[in-house]
């Protein structure tokens, strides 16, 4: 599971990282890692789409503080069988030039066979660690769990081991 996302660096991000570290109170890592986070509105639309959870209201806080970068959709650069979150989000990156923040597969396929660089929810909180801003990676993981996002157990052994961590039982 390499890191290539560079720390300090602008990306754009997707839907499910954001909504995934929403829900675990860990939204605040992305600006300790990178210097701007941009997000399409077609992926603010989604992240807000039930205003009353604890994600979406910290993700609209943190549209509010400005550290979170609303941009347009540029939906015709990209032709693929993703969803338009995806699609708008792998737009922004080809044309600007910028890394992904994505965990859906398929997108990340698609994204990385135009030469994109992505980074997913577990690289995030394996880079917070390296970067010192989290002591461990496990507990993170399993809140995420325990919350309803899915994660493959492969990917998650493959991320505890990159960070020098233990599986929690």
């Amino acid at each position: 599971m390499p890191i290539s996302v560079e720390a300090s660096c602008i990306v754009v991000a997707d839907a499910g990282p954001l909504i995934a570290l929403g829900r675990i109170d860990a939204l605040d890592l992305l600006p300790k890692l990178f210097a701007r986070i941009d997000v399409t509105e077609t992926v603010i639309a989604e992240c807000l789409t039930q205003p009353d959870l604890p994600d979406a209201r910290r993700i609209a806080a943190a549209l509010s503080s400005g550290w979170l970068m609303p941009c347009p959709d540029l939906l015709d650069l990209v032709d693929g069988n993703i969803h338009p979150g995806e699609a708008s989000t792998i737009a922004r990156a080809l044309q600007n030039g910028i890394d992904l923040l994505m965990d859906d597969r398929v997108a990340v396929a698609f994204a990385r066979q135009l030469g994109l660089k992505v980074i997913g929810t577990l690289g995030i909180l394996i880079l917070a660690k390296r970067r010192g801003h989290i002591v461990h990676v496990a507990p993170l993981v399993e809140r995420l769990r325990t919350g309803g996002h899915y994660l493959g157990t492969a990917a998650v052994l493959t991320a505890l081991e990159v960070a020098g961590e233990e599986p929690e039982d």
